[in-house]
């Protein structure tokens, strides 16, 4: 048992010790998109005792990360700059309220930026940290029956910053990644100016909220490609 544990040390150090050169990444990815419950400054239980019991989403991606090796004189790690030319993430919150189907959608599309560390710890496999800055270009939401088109009144939100924080496993050409994504919107209703979405939502559920902005954090899984 100790001879294997041993080798199997020796393994790991050898393993370990043996990094590659770390290049610029460009990438594409989809995933899963899960938002939290606690968006709209709400919780599980306010959504469930609507008849809401239900999540879902998708996001996609687009970037890059340009790797800063002359901060760190070494071949196995490096400080970068990772940007998202563009995302799209899309989520949906659905239930039944008696013989009625509640739906309620929202759309966001963006770009991010911000500073990254890659560590390789052996051949073609690679971890990426990051926190960036979320520049949420535009957003749509919709509170529907069966289909958002038909929806009678949509809500649009201009420009908004938020946070990005995240985790990247590369092996090869793949990617796998995790992040936490928070941001607020300002959705008002594209028929009515001066009326918000979290406004009907405060008086929908009651929670007597006194803010015109919408809390949308989300947690994103995706797969990918990197180059």
């Amino acid at each position: 048992m100790k001879k294997l544990l041993l080798l199997f040390s020796l393994v790991l150090v050898t393993t370990v010790s043996f990094g590659q050169t770390i290049d610029n990444q460009f990438y594409f990815r989809v995933g899963y998109s899960s938002p939290s419950w606690s968006q709209f400054d709400l919780s599980e239980d306010l959504w469930t005792n609507t008849g809401i019991d239900s999540k879902v989403g998708a996001h996609f991606e687009l970037g890059s990360i340009f790797m800063l090796k002359r901060i760190l004189d070494a071949d196995n790690m490096s400080f970068g700059i990772n940007v998202d030319y563009l995302y799209a993430n899309y989520n949906n919150f659905s239930g039944q309220e008696g013989s009625q189907e509640i739906n309620l959608g929202h759309l966001k599309v963006g770009s991010k930026i911000g500073p990254s560390f890659t560590y390789s710890p052996v051949d073609n496999m690679a971890f990426d940290i990051y926190v960036k800055a979320d520049f949420g270009w535009a957003a749509a939401a919709v509170i529907y029956e069966e289909e958002p088109g038909d929806a009678d009144d949509y809500y649009v939100a201009s420009p908004s910053v938020g946070v990005s924080t995240g985790l990247n496993f590369r092996y090869g050409v793949l990617i796998l990644g995790a992040e936490f994504n928070t941001i607020n919107k300002e959705l008002e209703s594209d028929d009515y100016s001066g009326l918000y979405l979290q406004e009907i939502i405060d008086e929908g559920f009651g929670t007597g909220g006194n803010t015109t902005k919408s809390k949308l954090p989300v947690m994103n899984f995706t797969i990918g490609l990197s180059f």
